[in-house]
């Protein structure tokens, strides 16, 4: 392969796998309210440690803070029945999204169907559609993208609860026949009082525990990949281009040389 041509592919490679800018991520756990304390300080743990891998900035926040702008990402992972969305929750949180936010917001089983009832009420005011309450079963199939790039294509959960539709969106796991299913994503132009913004939503919430079996790990994993590329999407940043150009500038220069060295000269 010719020295000018390998030069440009590693510099594509490079920006290809330079990782999107970092952000600043909201998590907000309800810590002083929630019914399982070892498990909210588990799934924090999980997405504080998950979120910081990849370059993000976390703070955690027991309630709704007064203002969320500033956060790239907000993970509401509280499930308790007394620490449902309020009605002003909602619509700070529809405000954030219509301003182009990405958002996580945690749902359970049947026995916390007031927690569960609200974030169906935010994905109704959202514009995502009048979607209900049943549990699908706990043997799920993982829907793409949620496939990678973790691999993973089916998911045992403990006790979920779930939709019996989702929507303007689509599963992040269902049933095998696609009528229902515990997690649904509502990508960038799907909903349709938010254009901007991305909610994604699953009612189960040991699967994101630090315990959590290799199946549940990874899909932890590509959804916090799917929230971050769906709100700052995976773009060479500055420096990248900066030295892309500069390595252009040098294929230029190795091909000029190369001509007037091989050039014929007539006596």
């Amino acid at each position: 392969m010719k020295l000018g041509m390998k030069i440009l592919l590693a510099l594509c490679s490079t920006a290809l796998a330079t990782p999107a800018l970092a952000g600043n991520i909201l998590i907000i756990n309800g810590s002083s309210g929630t019914s399982e304390t070892g498990t909210t300080a588990s799934i924090t743990q999980q997405i504080s440690q998950l979120q910081t891998a990849v370059g993000n900035t976390v703070t955690v926040s027991d309630l709704v803070p007064v203002s969320l702008s500033g956060y790239a990402q907000v993970w509401d992972l509280r499930f308790s029945n007394n620490l449902a969305l309020t009605s002003a929750d909602q619509a700070e949180y529809l405000s954030y999204l219509q301003g182009g936010g990405g958002m996580f917001v945690m749902g359970e089983n049947s026995y916390f169907m007031t927690r569960n009832d609200s974030v169906l009420a935010l994905i109704a005011a959202a514009g995502g559609g009048s979607i209900g309450f049943t549990t699908p079963g706990d043997g799920q199939t993982v829907v793409s993208p949620f496939t990678g790039p973790d691999p993973v294509s089916s998911i045992q959960y403990s006790a979920a609860g779930g939709f019996d539709g989702k929507g303007t969106g689509q599963w992040i796991t269902s049933n095998a026949a696609g009528t229902a299913g515990s997690g649904i994503a509502f990508g960038v132009g799907t909903l349709a009082n938010a254009q901007k913004g991305a909610l994604t939503t699953i009612f189960d919430v040991n699967f994101m525990q630090t315990t959590a079996n290799a199946e549940s790990q990874a899909l932890t994993r590509n959804l916090i990949g799917y929230v971050g590329n769906q709100v700052n999407p995976s773009v060479p940043e500055p420096a990248t281009w900066a030295m892309m150009i500069m390595g252009f500038g040098a294929v230029g220069a190795t091909m000029r040389r190369k001509r007037v060295n091989t050039s014929v000269r007539f006596a």
